[in-house]
């Protein structure tokens, strides 16, 4: 009797231990779990089916998109090419002296575009407005964070942490009935399998991305690629799992919702963060209100598709911070961003490293000037109307 009374303790006490192991699994993040990768694929496998869209692109656009994502021999090439023409396994882009400036390999991807169009000529220009436009269901409509042509945010709760997802698409006809889920393949990355990015000028260091408290954090990305890439060398996509932010510095300011102290230590933060993205090579061309978040007071910058990149690390592509290709290693290349923001080297031609860092460190002061000026008409109003 008494060796079955021990027994049963013993059997308590095991399933005991179990449900606080259970527990304290189900209280880490997805991102951090022993099964992690598991968990995130069976929930990337449901979320890609709700996601539908149209496109007004055609197929020459993709082409001309698939260039622009490509590195060429001389960066400076993404801003000069004017048309390139495709062969079989060849092909070649030339400047607008129908000069050639470099042949190119062409990747599987683009093969499967040319598949009724070999030995095709596409001029740069060519590219078409997009008008294409999402067809979100029902029950994802309530999760909008934003909505925009080619990208999508949504909140998403894995467990007990609340997260924004973004949808970012690099191929127009990606989630189009031309381009399902039975087309797609991936490759899943995890923050924590990368180090934090240290200065641009050290090189050998490919396994690291941003890390920076005033930088959002970005969990997981799921880079997106055509099931016949079989080397994965054109993400067409990306699916980013990041932190979720209160509200956007514009609103905040627009509703006179913090005092001047609070706004000084947000200045200070915002000037953090861009300092060292400048640090570790990442120069960003859209610097507005809107593109800083703010979680628990501390600000928080975003938006990384308008930027130009100087270290070639693939960590900050894997990771959802910089995109492929020597259109975003050369600022003459850049061609849309916010006007009084982007950098003016955008619109008048590529300049020296030199010239670069300098006109970087004006158009940071100058928007921190900008971010000031705000500021204080925002103090002057809520300090009328206090007298009031």
């Amino acid at each position: 009797m008494l060796e079955f009374s021990i027994l049963a303790i013993l059997a308590t006490c095991i399933a005991g231990m179990g449900q606080i192991a259970s527990s304290k699994r189900e209280t880490l993040p997805v991102w951090e779990r022993k099964n992690g990768k598991k968990e995130i694929e069976k929930w990337l496998e449901g979320f890609l089916a709700k996601l539908k869209r149209t496109s007004t692109r055609t197929e020459k656009c993709r082409l001309i998109l698939a260039v622009e994502r490509m590195k060429f021999e001389n960066d400076h090439y993404a801003a000069w090419w004017n048309h390139v023409r495709f062969g079989e396994e060849n092909g070649e882009i030339f400047d607008r002296f129908k000069e050639s400036l470099q042949k190119i390999k062409i990747t599987e991807f683009q093969k499967q575009l040319l598949k009724s169009n070999a030995a095709l000529k596409i001029g740069h220009s060519e590219i078409k407005e997009e008008k294409g436009e999402w067809k979100i269901p029902t029950e994802l409509k309530s999760k909008i964070i934003s909505e925009g042509g080619e990208a999508l945010v949504f909140s998403e709760k894995f467990g007990i942490f609340e997260t924004a997802v973004r949808i970012q698409i690099f191929d127009p006809f990606l989630f189009t009935d031309e381009f399902g889920l039975d087309l797609m393949t991936w490759k899943i990355n995890f923050e924590k399998d990368y180090e934090k990015a240290v200065k641009k000028d050290e090189s050998g260091n490919e396994n690291q991305m941003p890390m920076h408290k005033n930088i959002i954090k970005n969990f997981i990305n799921i880079e997106l690629f055509h099931k016949k890439d079989l080397k994965k060398e054109d993400c067409i996509g990306w699916i980013t799992i990041m932190e979720k932010a209160d509200e956007d510095l514009r609103t905040v300011l627009k509703a006179e919702k913090i005092g001047i102290q609070k706004r000084k230590k947000i200045a200070e933060g915002i000037v953090d963060g861009f300092i060292y993205l400048n640090k570790i090579g990442i120069y960003h061309f859209d610097k507005k209100l809107e593109n800083v978040l703010l979680m628990d007071g501390i600000p928080k910058i975003i938006d990384f598709g308008l930027i130009l990149e100087t270290t070639g690390r693939s960590g900050y592509r894997e990771m959802g911070y910089t995109r492929k290709g020597s259109k975003f290693r050369s600022s003459a290349a850049l061609s849309a961003a916010t006007p009084g923001f982007a950098d003016q080297n955008q619109f008048t031609g590529d300049q020296s490293t030199k010239k670069k860092k300098k006109k970087s460190t004006k158009l940071l002061r100058n928007a921190m000037r900008l971010l000031s000026t705000k500021l204080k008409n925002a103090t002057f109003q809520s300090s009328a109307k206090s007298r009031l």
